[in-house]
């Protein structure tokens, strides 16, 4: 029984959050403005904050970018643990080192665009690590855990929009993110037989004998949907006086993926050479299920607009509001469980939860500033055509939604800024030798190349626990608070070219 305990025990609890494209944003443009510009019409770069920009668009365009990540947190001090795996916890166990070390991320962007006709268009984003498409990793509540970190930017999404302006100036726009999630059975029987003891049995293995026999074990990965819906007014093509003026709106319904993980196993438990005892076989069924959210993706309402003055400067302020107050925090609790066996009672799921916890989070309001400074084009004199580069700057305040939680929970997470600068290129593109010419007027495609950097800072703080009167697990040895703070680094690059 002990054994089957430690199997079902064993640490099922993603800790994953949200894709990479909402923690850095998706497109180097946006990334170069701290994820502020979601009213700005930009091709790929609008296909995941707000389909409904496409529209307009003269080329279809295809995009391709790199992004690389890194984040360092504040060491934690030495946790109590059975580190020395010897079934308790005391002054003998060396205290364990929970970090936090989390793996960097690289991964690559890649965007298309099309117009479908004269009042649509239609793109396709997707981002894929570089390292891995899915991590289902698992973390024990006690250990301090920066939960909206550990396993956030491990995921590849895809998202999918289409946009239609049926008014001048005015468009709407939908479309689809696909996510992973994941489904996890397993069936196995396990042999435990106990013989007597002999003269020459010189270890535990020698009386006890374990079998354990796996008949089918399943994972599988199902795509999840969530749905978004937006709007965007370019105001200076209804109204001439508010030239450069536009706003733009966008919903995100909330996903919640579910793992779900179900585990049958029978024991054997029985006796061999026991003398009087005789030779006994005492048959349970066990089964259990785990109730675990993967990935949940929270509702988010984004508010943007922008403003372009001469051509030149475009200041940007978007307010994105998250619903993290429905959200199903990824901690893996037993929902059902039986045993079954001859001519014994366990009752009604007899199996204790082992992560009880209680947290309280709440609704959050994000906003993000940007501006973009077009440079005097240069000509020059080449295939290339009329050169343009274009400074980015942003910033954006992401409030915590963590509010309060018990001393049962670890769980750690503080208010975070983020600071960005951007740099790009506009160009000619130098493998047409002619200009193309449509309904009659001269259109020359254009390339770009664009670059960003993030620094996301995490304020300092500490979560001081109630010390217990004895040594508990994730706890700290010498009674200190759980110090949180640290940053993160984001760069990348991005190519983008009409054809």
């Amino acid at each position: 029984m002990i054994l089957a305990l430690a199997l079902v025990g064993a640490r099922l609890t993603p800790h994953a959050f949200a894709s990479p494209t909402e923690f850095y944003g998706f497109g180097a443009r946006k990334m170069g403005r701290a994820g502020a510009g979601m009213a700005i019409a930009e091709g790929t770069d609008s296909i995941l904050s707000d389909p409904a920009a496409l529209p307009g668009i003269t080329h279809p365009e295809l995009s391709v970018g790199f992004l690389v990540a890194n984040s360092q947190f504040t060491q934690f001090p030495g946790l109590w643990w059975d580190t020395n795996e010897d079934g308790k916890i005391d002054a003998t166990d060396p205290p364990l080192d929970a970090g936090p070390s989390y793996d960097p991320v690289h991964g690559v962007m890649i965007g298309a665009t099309r117009p479908l006709g004269a009042k649509a268009a239609m793109g396709l984003g997707l981002f894929i690590p570089a390292e891995r498409l899915l991590r289902l990793q698992t973390f024990d509540p006690s250990i301090p855990t920066y939960f909206l970190y550990a396993n956030r930017t491990q995921r590849y999404e895809m998202g999918a929009g289409l946009g239609y302006r049926p008014f001048a100036g005015l468009s709407i726009g939908g479309g689809l993110e696909m996510i992973p999630r994941a489904k996890y059975s397993l069936d196995a029987t396990l042999d435990l037989t106990v013989s007597g003891a002999t003269s020459s049995d010189s270890s535990a293995s020698d009386i006890v004998g374990v079998g354990l026999d796996v008949h089918q074990m399943t994972l599988d990965l199902i795509p999840g949907f969530s749905p978004n819906l937006s709007l965007h007014w370019d105001a200076g093509e209804a109204i001439p006086l508010l030239r450069g003026l536009q706003l733009g709106a966008a919903w995100r319904g909330q996903a919640g993926l579910p793992v779900d993980v179900a585990i049958n196993l029978q024991i054997n438990a029985a006796t061999q050479d026991m003398g009087s005892i005789g030779n006994i076989t005492l048959p349970l069924l066990f089964g259990v299920e785990l109730g675990v959210f993967d990935h949940y993706v929270p509702a988010e309402l984004n508010f943007g607009g922008a403003y372009t003055i001469s051509n030149a400067l475009t200041l940007s302020l978007d307010v994105r509001r998250t619903a993290w107050d429905q959200m199903e925090v990824s901690i893996a609790k037993v929902t059902h469980s039986t045993i079954n066996g001859a001519a014994v009672d366990f009752g009604t799921d007899p199996v204790t939860d082992g992560n009880p916890y209680t947290v309280q989070l709440q609704a959050t309001w994000a906003p993000r500033l940007g501006a973009d400074l077009r440079l005097p084009a240069i000509h020059t004199g080449t295939r290339l055509g009329d050169l343009t580069m274009i400074t980015r700057g942003g910033f954006g305040y992401e409030p915590t939604p963590l509010v309060a939680q018990t001393a049962d929970s670890a769980l750690l997470d503080a208010d975070r800024l983020i600071f960005a600068v951007g740099l790009g290129a506009e160009y000619g593109d130098p493998f047409r030798k002619k200009t193309t010419l449509e309904m009659g007027r001269p259109i020359a495609r254009k390339m770009r190349v664009d670059g960003f950097f993030q620094y996301h800072l995490l304020a300092s703080g500490a979560y001081a626990r109630p010390t217990p009167a004895v040594p508990t697990a994730g706890y700290s040895v010498d009674g200190s608070p759980i110090p949180i703070g640290g940053h993160l680094l984001a760069a990348g690059l991005q190519w983008s070219f009409e054809y």
